[in-house]
């Protein structure tokens, strides 16, 4: 009897099955009596993995405050002798910085113009006068103030803050572009200052896994970290996409150099200085006084590790952006509380803002509370790492989600918001409700429309960015106005209601349905 080779229909069949298998690849998701069906990829594990930040799974950081009071304890025990060891701050005063004295304000210098995207900040703190208000009493008075806006990558690239600081600057003094990362483990664009680096490894607080152990514990909230050593070259330089980025009169770098090293400071490729740093496991500054238009510091000699530099002049405001992509905030734990002590004590933080919340969110979740209480304490955190700091929560932005038919709002206002605001309540902090000026506008789908945001319908631009630092810098703007009117004694002009303060409105509207799409209102003031 005759063996028949049946091997040829066997590769036909398998062939058969790959192919209705990747057909199924170009069927969209869909519902099926009911159910909904999910898309097909049988090639997703043969491709790179393509991180979406706004919905990767984020680390899983713990609140682990022992370990935060046993580290601040060792930090207060050990400030004297350290300071004997090496001074936390070298100085090289190339030109001498001239402060001349700022004109006193007065509340009409700050009113803000009244806005139908206008929202105001929310102040939780019950104390007589509020950290908050101490934070604006401070702008008002002309004295130096330092902001740390801490974010995911609804702010990378200096998105919002560059506006808010522009905005900021020219009306409470100080310039450039203030903390800039060393190097970072990828690229992103950036236009209010260039940045070049070699020689460096860079590290983040979002891959914990390549941190080595002898790292862990040193990074600042910024959230990065780069090691270096001979040879290794970092360059800062301004730019004038803003009117206050030039013009810069001094320069500060974060270092921490366990062994004695040399590093060697050079501005705007003319001035050169070298500081000798002994060996000290603690965070120091090299600070240079002289009009600045580009930053290079290379290691000449030892192992050091850079958190970065701060460009900065005049006598104002300075907001350094700290974006981590990928963040839900959970990351502030893995920042080193004695590094932030340390940090804080050099540059002196006056306001911390945390944006958060969009990297948090599922489709269909409804119920965030564990996420409120993970933001209670991050707020504790930031508290104990920066003890004299106010603290500004902003609400999530809006945000939609492709499904059937489209693109359709994930209701992240609704949902999210009111989380935010009790957490803000809880801790006494002050809150802004973000996702209320995106909705003033259309939402988000209008930004992606206008040309403000990304088509994934969660980033904005900077065009979009722009939108949405306004609005806050009038916020920050109306409790100024609002102080100095009290100081004045004039009778209040305010761009919100008399009857009820910010603290009586907005308890009230926590079930606020955000369902109705607000029309596209034409531009206005935003020149």
């Amino acid at each position: 009897m005759e063996n028949k080779d049946y091997s040829g229909r066997g590769w036909l069949l398998v062939l058969a099955v790959i192919l209705g298998v990747a057909a199924l690849s170009f069927i969209p998701s869909t519902k099926v009596f009911g159910l909904t069906t999910e898309e097909v990829d049988i090639l997703a594990a043969l491709r790179p993995i393509e991180v979406d930040e706004a919905v990767a799974v984020p680390v899983d950081y713990v609140a682990d405050f022992e370990r935060l009071e046993s580290e601040l304890a060792a930090v207060e025990a050990e400030a004297d002798s350290l300071q004997s060891v090496a001074p936390a701050s070298l100085r090289w005063i190339a030109v001498e910085e001239e402060l001349p004295e700022r004109r006193i304000l007065l509340s009409d210098d700050v009113k803000p113009l009244r806005s139908s995207h206008s929202v105001p900040i929310e102040d939780y703190d019950t104390a007589q006068v509020s950290r908050f208000d101490s934070f604006v009493d401070k702008l008002i008075d002309g004295q130096d103030v330092r902001v740390a806006f801490l974010g995911d990558s609804f702010i990378e690239g200096d998105i919002i803050t560059m506006d808010l600081r522009e905005e900021l600057q020219a009306i409470f003094g100080g310039r450039g572009v203030g903390f800039v990362p060393c190097a970072i483990p990828f690229e992103i664009h950036r236009t209010s200052v260039r940045r070049s680096v070699s020689g460096w490894t860079a590290y983040s607080l979002m891959n914990t896994g390549a941190i080595p152990a002898s790292y862990r514990d040193k990074f600042f909230m910024s959230g990065y970290l780069a090691t270096g050593s001979r040879g290794a070259t970092a360059r800062w330089d301004v730019t004038t996409v803003m009117p206050h980025l030039d013009s810069c009169s001094r320069a500060r770098v974060l270092i921490t150099s366990r062994d004695t090293s040399n590093i060697e400071i050079n501005i705007n490729d003319t001035l050169k200085h070298q500081f000798g740093l002994s060996g000290a496991d603690y965070v120091r500054e090299l600070y240079v006084e002289a009009p600045v238009k580009s930053l290079k510091m290379k290691v000449l000699s030892g192992n050091v590790m850079c958190h970065g530099a701060s460009i900065e002049g005049g006598r104002g405001i300075t907001v350094d952006n700290m974006s981590i992509r990928g963040n839900n905030g959970y990351t502030i734990f893995g920042s080193g509380v004695a590094v932030n002590r340390q940090v804080d004590k050099l540059w002196g933080y006056d306001l911390v803002v945390l944006e958060y919340g969009l990297n948090g969110m599922t489709p269909g979740q409804r119920n965030y509370s564990k996420y409120e209480a993970k933001l209670c304490d991050m707020i504790a955190y930031v508290k104990r790492s920066f003890p004299d700091a106010a603290i500004l929560v902003v609400g999530v932005s809006d945000r939609w989600i492709k499904g059937d038919g489209g693109w359709k709002s994930m209701n992240s206002v609704e949902i999210m918001t009111p989380f935010q605001r009790r957490a803000s309540q809880s801790e006494g902090v002050a809150f802004w409700p973000m996702g209320e000026v995106v909705l003033s506008y259309g939402g988000i789908g209008a930004f992606v429309r206008n040309g403000w945001a990304a088509g994934d319908h969660i980033h904005i631009n900077f065009k979009g960015g722009a939108r949405v630092a306004k609005p806050l810098a009038d916020a920050i703007r109306q409790i100024a106005y609002d102080r100095l009117v009290e100081r004045e004694g004039k009778v209040v002009d305010m761009a919100y209601p008399l009857e009820l303060s910010p603290k009586d409105i907005y308890p009230l509207r926590r079930e606020v349905e955000f369902k109705t799409v607000v029309p596209m209102l034409p531009e206005e003031d935003e020149e």
